[in-house]
């Protein structure tokens, strides 16, 4: 009982910093973005989005699986441990460097590629960030494992303010895809010397062919699984780059990645946190089962009522967001919205059951259940255009959610039925949150009282859920003088 208080505590010390550390850290990034945006016409934003698609595609390849394996795995002793890390690191230094060199070698050819030729030396300068994310990779799993998120919170935080004082300055003085270009090299240099320091991870002179082994046998599902996850993230801008121009490419990935960093300032607080706390409790299934369904009850609370608003006030938060010269992404805004909620509470969480359990194919073979759908769909629907593009692949994203439920039933014993009850009182209360919405829209419409709406719907939210006694209790909870009743 003392052990699994001490780890509970460990647990919910890290989840509140890892929760502070993303609200601030992606908090950040889309004021940036919005104030570029007003800079920036899409086109811009189009060619950095291919310098982007090739540079996550190498990085696929940098991780290799190691920092899932370290995070996940079970040392005998704290020297093991070192050694596993050392080798991990000098190993992604070299192949950093190898995908780095092919990168030079074939820029004009992989620029070609993705639709932007004559552009590869941006992708060879970009490309310097190769062997610096993996550094940083293995730097930020070691603090990670030991549920230390408080120091994570000061590096995410610097770096996430960093474009603010290099990207916009440039980006106003005229240097159009420069800025953005120049402020992430250099965002990714000092995060990687912040991580040294914080880290205190220094790696020693130590290789072992049997460790490398142990760990890419271990990884190669994971290596597997994000190229997958790469093809699923970029396969509609590939198409969208080869069949159309840099301004629709432009329009469409700055959208979604705004949308999505809306969702991430919740995910990625609790998702690293929910793989840890998961690894930790893999052989103990009832303590597991209990971690992932309050977790998925969590983000439930938060996202649905999030992505109803995105979707009802989609208009409104385009122009907040972007400006009114983007006012066409509007529709972007709104599907995207709901079907992101909808893939991160039943499926995207799935695949951190799997890894946790240590099945870490399992997430692979979903994925390529999804391309097997995905592609052919999107490859269909790019001929009729760009809005049946964007419609077909936002809607395609729930493709996965009968056999993550099939699958994690027959692996934990979560049944759909344990779901569905786990998120019908948020789901209740989001119902209400709608028919307000609705009320609300059709008296009148204004910049002013889109505000006031929203205030009043989420309003309407809270106050169903208080009649739930979970989510009632959960709430008070965050208040430590009120007691539950």
């Amino acid at each position: 009982m003392i052990f699994e208080e001490n780890i509970f505590g460990k647990i919910v010390t890290a989840a509140k910093w890892s929760i502070v550390t993303e609200i601030l850290s992606k908090i950040i990034p889309p004021v940036t973005n919005m104030i570029l945006a007003r800079i920036f016409t899409p086109d811009v934003f189009g060619i950095m989005a291919t310098i982007t698609m090739v540079i996550t595609f190498a990085d696929v390849f940098v991780e290799s699986g190691f920092q899932k394996f370290l995070i996940q795995h079970n040392f005998s002793n704290i020297k093991e441990e070192y050694e596993y890390m050392s080798v991990a690191f000098w190993a992604n230094l070299i192949f950093s460097f190898i995908i780095w060199g092919v990168l030079v070698i074939f820029n004009q050819t992989i620029a070609r590629l993705v639709g932007n030729e004559g552009l590869g030396y941006l992708i060879v300068i970009t490309g310097m960030t190769i062997p610096l994310y993996g550094i940083i990779g293995i730097q930020g799993c070691k603090i990670k494992k030991e549920l230390k998120f408080k120091k994570l919170f000061y590096v995410r935080f610097i770096t996430s303010i960093l474009p603010l004082f290099i990207t916009v300055p440039l980006a106003l003085l005229g240097f159009g895809y420069w800025a953005l270009i120049i402020g992430c090299i250099i965002g990714a240099f000092i995060q990687s010397l912040l991580l040294f320091y914080v880290g205190k991870f220094l790696p020693i002179m130590f290789f072992s062919k049997q460790y490398l082994f142990h760990m890419l046998q271990f990884g190669i599902w994971t290596i597997l699984d994000g190229i997958a996850i790469w093809l699923t993230a970029w396969i509609d801008s590939f198409l969208i780059a080869n069949y159309m121009s840099d301004y629709y490419l432009g329009l469409y990935k700055n959208t979604s990645s705004m949308i999505f960093s809306f969702f991430s300032i919740v995910t990625a607080a609790m998702i690293p946190v929910l793989f840890s706390a998961l690894s930790r409790f893999q052989n103990d299934q009832e303590m597991f089962n209990k971690t992932f369904l309050n977790t998925q009850n969590v983000l439930a609370l938060a996202l649905l009522p999030l992505g109803t608003i995105l979707y009802f006030y989609r208009a409104f938060v385009t122009n907040i967001l972007f400006g009114s010269a983007w006012i066409e992404a509007a529709d972007i805004v709104g599907v995207m919205a709901i079907t992101t909620v909808i893939r991160i509470l039943f499926v995207s969480i799935y695949s951190e059951v799997y890894r946790a359990k240590g099945k870490f194919y399992l997430p692979l073979i979903m994925q390529l259940v999804d391309l097997c759908v995905l592609v052919p769909i999107c490859v269909i629907s790019v001929k009729y255009g760009f809005w049946a593009l964007v419609y077909a692949r936002s809607f395609v994203r729930l493709d996965l959610i009968i056999p993550m439920l099939v699958v994690t039933n027959i692996l934990c014993g979560i049944t759909p039925l344990n779901t569905i009850k786990n998120v019908l009182n948020p789901f209740i209360a989001t119902v209400f949150m709608i028919i307000c919405i609705l009320i609300m829209q059709s008296v009148y419409e204004s910049f002013l009282w889109s505000i006031i709406s929203i205030f009043i719907s989420a309003s309407m939210y809270l106050l169903v859920l208080f009649f739930f006694k979970k989510e009632r209790c959960m709430m008070l909870s965050m208040f430590g003088k009120f007691k539950c009743a």
